[in-house]
């Protein structure tokens, strides 16, 4: 059972206050007077006592407030918790969209550059015959007997490219470089009639994806594959897959790496046999 009821702030509780209040006093007086130490203590203890007593609805209300401030900032922090996560899975997903959006626009594109070259080939190669049957070899594929490249430069020496050019056209073989002269099929155009002139049936054809898909470092490179390599999907740059092959490389004529290749190739030697068959018929 509690001794003093509950300090409600009202009338009758100020009264009792102030009551205990002035004992308490009288007993610190009396006790200051008589020298009674404990008397003057207990005094002491009842005036603390009745300013607790009368002190608890306000502790009490600041503890309230206390409590709803921490309940607010605790609903604050969550709230700002639930719009980070819900923040971070949108911009997952959205992540995931551009991602499948930016594979589905590489691809595209790579069908659209595919297709500008070989426009591009096909108006350079109407009135000029320096880059010969261009257009026909980048927009028709190998014949199922396989594939065979020569990876060269228009930097090589102009005989060589010219003989190799010959060779190619009766071998069947595709004469391919990197990449365009400076950018430019203007550029390029000119440097191959540097090269071949003007009426040299030549068969070069512009495959960045055949120095890639073989990690062709030197030229000329000759190359005898089971399949012709196929553009890639992944971006203008990159690397192809590789088809089963033989290479070699070196300052050599065509007919003379179709033998090595008939004779040491342990992939596609057949391929290099029947090409040779045909040069030399």
């Amino acid at each position: 059972m509690e001794l003093l009821p509950v300090f409600d702030g009202s009338a009758v509780a100020w009264i009792v206050a102030g009551l205990l209040l002035l004992l308490a006093s009288v007993g610190i007086i009396v006790a200051w007077r008589l020298q009674w130490l404990l008397l003057q203590m207990a005094s002491t203890l009842s005036v603390c006592l009745v300013v607790l007593w009368t002190s608890m609805p306000t502790m009490a209300l600041a503890q309230d407030q206390l409590g709803a401030a921490a309940r607010e900032l605790i609903d604050h922090a969550e709230a700002r918790a639930r719009t980070a996560e819900e923040a971070l899975t949108s911009w997952l997903q959205q992540s995931t969209r551009i991602s499948d959006a930016h594979r589905e626009e590489i691809r595209v594109m790579t069908e659209e550059n595919a297709a500008r070259i070989a426009e591009g080939m096909k108006i350079v190669s109407a009135d000029d015959s320096s880059f010969g049957d261009a257009a026909r070899l980048i927009t028709e594929a190998e014949d199922e007997g396989g594939a065979l490249y020569i990876a060269v430069s228009l930097t090589m020496p102009k005989e060589a490219l010219r003989q190799l050019s010959i060779d190619a056209d009766k071998a069947g073989a595709r004469m391919v470089i990197r990449g365009l002269v400076d950018g430019s099929f203007e550029r390029t155009l000119v440097v191959a009639r540097e090269v071949f002139g003007q009426d040299d049936l030549s068969g070069l054809a512009i495959e960045p994806q055949v120095f890639r898909a073989y990690g062709v470092e030197r030229v000329p490179t000759f190359i005898a594959a089971t399949s012709p390599v196929q553009p890639c999907e992944d971006g203008v740059d990159c690397v192809s897959s590789v088809t089963p092959h033989d290479r070699i490389a070196g300052n050599i004529s065509l007919a003379e790496a179709l033998r090595q290749i008939s004779q040491r190739g342990d992939a596609a030697p057949d391929v290099a046999r029947a090409a040779l068959t045909r040069l030399e018929g």
